[in-house]
């Protein structure tokens, strides 16, 4: 059985030539951002919460966190992703 290798990544796009605009420039940093970005989505991010998620109830389970109540802690997850998702739209200026 032939095994297909996956192609290659093509190159990062180049840089403007000198004398380019603000926009030329603004528009390559983008691609660039999103160039190097591509591939990773929210995997990293769903990882991340399970691992916290399980993190929390074995925790919970074995009385090391008697102090934190649920009912508290979720609303300030959730406070805090939204925080992070207008972080991350702010400062990738899409």
């Amino acid at each position: 059985m032939a095994s297909t290798t996956p192609p290659d990544r093509p190159p990062p796009p180049p840089p403007p030539p000198s004398g380019a605009s603000r926009e030329e420039w603004r528009e390559w940093r983008r691609t660039t951002r999103r160039y190097y970005r591509r591939g990773w989505g929210w995997a990293p991010f769903w990882g991340i919460v399970l691992i916290v998620v399980g993190g929390y109830y074995l925790l919970k389970d074995l009385g090391y966190l008697y102090w934190v109540q649920a009912d508290v802690l979720w609303p300030i997850l959730l406070i805090a992703l939204g925080v992070w998702i207008l972080v991350q739209r702010m400062s990738s200026g899409d």
